[in-house]
């Protein structure tokens, strides 16, 4: 047999057995009560990666994290009920979980939030409401929250239509990388005077600035 054949019959059950200690370890401190451990334990499950994939599993793991008040788990289960990964497709309770996490600053819950209320999906439409999440996620220099409020003053959706906000946000989006974000940052600038855009960039410094 091969020095490599012979390494590798090794490995794969040295593989094995650290994947099950990883579960087992995960799972005494789940059972014990630690919301991180209830969260890693079903990303285990939901991923499938070192134990067999079980989404029921997993997202039992999630919820009873998120009801301790862990914010990333509230944000999975959420998604789960938004998107109708293995259950039923559930907006106000998807609607529910993103608040509690948004109340904790959770940006991409924040974000997800938001765009629930520009939709009207589980709760009523309300662009005022979602203007506030985006400006809080934004804070936290979420590219998606600048994209998303460039758009709504852009298209004057919630607030008055606002060129020289809406190229702002833009602009910030695309400092972070968003494409979307470049692409109506440059469409927006030709429909604006050059006073307008130097407004707009002064304005994206300041914000920069603030944070």
């Amino acid at each position: 047999m091969s020095r490599l054949a012979s390494l590798l019959l090794l490995a794969v059950p040295l593989l094995i057995m650290a994947c099950a200690n990883t579960e087992s370890r995960l799972r005494s401190q789940a059972d014990a009560g630690d919301p991180e451990a209830q969260y890693q334990l079903g990303s285990l499950y939901w991923d499938g990666k070192e134990v067999d994939q079980d989404r029921s599993e997993a997202l039992k793991w999630y919820q009873i994290a998120a009801q301790q008040g862990h914010p990333s788990a509230q944000f999975k289960v959420a998604e789960v009920y938004e998107m109708g990964e293995g259950v039923s497709r559930d907006y106000l309770r998807a609607s529910q979980w993103y608040a509690k996490a948004a109340e904790k600053g959770d940006s991409d819950s924040q974000v997800r939030l938001a765009k629930l209320y520009i939709k009207g999906y589980g709760v009523p439409q309300n662009y005022a409401k979602a203007i506030t999440l985006l400006e809080q996620a934004a804070t936290r220099r979420q590219a998606e929250a600048e994209y998303l409020l460039g758009t709504l003053f852009r298209e004057g959706r919630g607030v008055p239509k606002d060129l020289v906000r809406a190229h702002m946000w833009f602009n910030l989006a695309a400092a972070r990388g968003d494409n979307r974000g470049r692409t109506l940052r440059d469409v927006t600038a030709t429909e604006m005077s050059q006073p307008q855009l130097a407004e707009a960039q002064k304005l994206a410094v300041e914000q920069v600035q603030a944070k």
